[in-house]
Order: C-alpha cells, then sequence, then structure tokens
C-alpha cells in the first residue's frame, strides 16, 4: 500500500530506455524501478511526503500515486 513515504510511478507501454529518460526527470527521491506485470510498463518507486491522490502526467499515459494505491511488484528490476 502507497502512503506513509513511498510513492510509484505507474508508467504504461513504456521501453526500459524511456523509463530511465523520464526517472531522470522525477525531482522525488528513486527508491525502485521495476517492469510491471503486463511487461509492457514500469512502476518507479520513490521517497514523499506528500499524501496526495494520483495524477495523470506525461500524455495521459502514466500516473502518480503516493496515497491508498496497491501496486503488485514483479521483482523485474529495471536499472536506472
Amino acid at each position: 500500500m502507497l502512503g506513509d513515504g513511498l510513492g510509484c510511478y505507474d508508467l504504461d507501454h513504456i521501453t526500459d530506455t524511456e523509463a530511465r529518460e523520464l526517472a531522470a526527470l522525477i525531482p522525488e527521491h528513486i527508491i525502485y524501478a521495476e517492469r510491471s506485470i503486463s511487461g509492457t510498463g514500469a512502476h518507479i518507486f520513490f521517497a514523499t511526503t506528500s499524501d496526495e491522490h494520483g495524477t495523470k502526467s506525461w500524455q495521459g499515459r502514466h500516473e502518480r500515486y503516493t496515497h491508498s494505491r496497491f501496486i503488485r511488484t514483479t521483482g523485474r528490476t529495471i536499472t536506472l
């Protein structure tokens, strides 16, 4: 469950290279990045002090969550 200092960018239909490029734009401290369950997306977990609800960004294909959201992890790490 996201919250208490943990947030996640949920990136849809993205390559590892694109995920790295977007990660470079993320202002928060990145903790971990991985491929999503579908294999076509990515999750970038980050440290946050915000408890705001999810917001769409980056052409409507990606969401940012910091509160009350479950993200199923895969363990398929993306090296940033």
